[in-house]
This record gives structure tokens, C-alpha cells and sequence, in this order.
């Protein structure tokens, strides 16, 4: 197996995998873009998604010194809302596909009775779960050796992303390659609160 290209973040200077950063490439303007694909053309920098990392994006001299030209100051919330932005619609559409792929399950009690049967390889709770709610759950996940992720969305939105009338807070998902692409824009969203 090949391994992934490994890249360093411009702001904390740890060695990151290309999968794992934003890259960020100047416009002709000299505006800073994210460069979702990793193909627009010229020079590029690479940035891990941690939020303290992402708003260190923010600091013009840190870009120019990078780019080694003068960049224009790019907008007041970039680039952390615009990666958030993106991080949030993925986990919705990744949610809807592996919920139709029958990789997921949601519903308290649904999720319950997939714990005792050992179906579920990780938990997810939405952004809005209550501390008593979270506290249940983490305890149901550790019991069972469980990674419990906090996902961007709220419990509407997951309800709305699995085509559910009414909201869902917590979700089951096992092993598959949906759930796996998932588990990665989760773990995004996760270093991004």
C-alpha cells in the first residue's frame, strides 16, 4: 500500500497527511482560497484542521511570508466558517448515504438494542445533546470500547440528513466505506470545536 504524501501545517509546524489539511492557494488578485480538491494551480500551503491552526490562517505576514508575496487580507471569518461550512454539509451527506446504505441506525432505543448485539463500531451525538444525554451516551460507549464523536449537526439536522420526520441525537454506525468517510469529516468536525 502507498502511503499518503506527508505535509507540513504552516501554523503549528506538525507533519500532517495531505488527506488530513487544507490546502490554501492565492488567487490572482492575491486573495487566499481554499483549495478543495488540492488541484487548482501555483504554489500552495498546507494547514491541519484544528481551529487554532485555521484562524493562525488569518495573519497576513504568516501567508506572505509562505507564499513569499504580499497577499491581501482575506475576509473576517475566513477561513474557519468556510471550512466549518464545508465540514457541516459533508457530515450531512455522508449521514444520508450511509443511513440508505444501511450503515446507520438512529433512535435512542435503537441504538441501544445494536449495542447489546455488538452491530455498532462507533457512536455519533449531535452538536445540540444536552450534558446529561452526552454523559449517557459516553458512558454506553465506553461500556461497550466505543469511540463517541460529537458531529457539527444538530439533532433536526441529522433527522432531516437520514429523511426522518423528527430529530435524532444519537446515531449507530458500523464498518463500511460510507461510514468510514463519515468517521473522517467527523473527526474534522471534532478539532474543529
Amino acid at each position: 500500500m502507498v502511503s499518503e504524501a506527508i505535509r507540513t501545517c504552516v501554523v503549528c509546524r506538525s507533519q500532517v497527511e495531505r488527506g488530513a489539511s487544507v490546502r490554501v492557494v492565492l488567487d490572482p488578485a492575491g486573495v487566499p482560497a481554499i483549495d478543495w480538491r488540492g488541484r487548482l494551480p501555483g504554489r500552495g500551503l498546507c494547514c491541519c484542521f484544528r481551529k487554532e491552526c485555521l484562524e493562525g490562517l488569518k495573519k497576513p505576514s504568516r501567508l506572505s511570508r509562505a507564499f513569499k508575496q504580499e497577499v491581501a487580507p482575506a475576509l473576517v471569518d475566513w477561513p474557519l466558517a468556510q471550512v466549518r461550512e464545508r465540514t457541516l454539509g459533508r457530515q450531512r451527506e455522508f449521514v444520508g448515504l450511509a443511513g440508505r446504505a444501511g450503515e446507520l441506525k438512529s433512535g435512542g432505543n435503537v441504538v441501544e438494542r445494536l449495542l447489546h448485539k455488538n452491530w455498532a463500531a462507533y457512536l455519533v451525538q449531535s452538536a445540540d445533546s444536552g450534558p446529561a444525554v452526552a454523559s449517557k451516551w459516553q458512558q454506553r460507549a465506553s461500556r461497550c470500547s466505543l469511540v463517541l464523536f460529537r458531529s457539527l449537526l444538530s439533532s433536526e439536522q441529522l433527522g432531516g440528513a437520514l429523511g426522518k420526520s423528527g430529530p435524532r441525537s444519537v446515531l449507530a454506525l458500523r464498518k463500511g466505506p460510507l461510514a468510514r468517510s463519515l468517521e473522517q469529516e467527523l473527526k474534522r468536525g471534532q478539532a474543529l470545536l
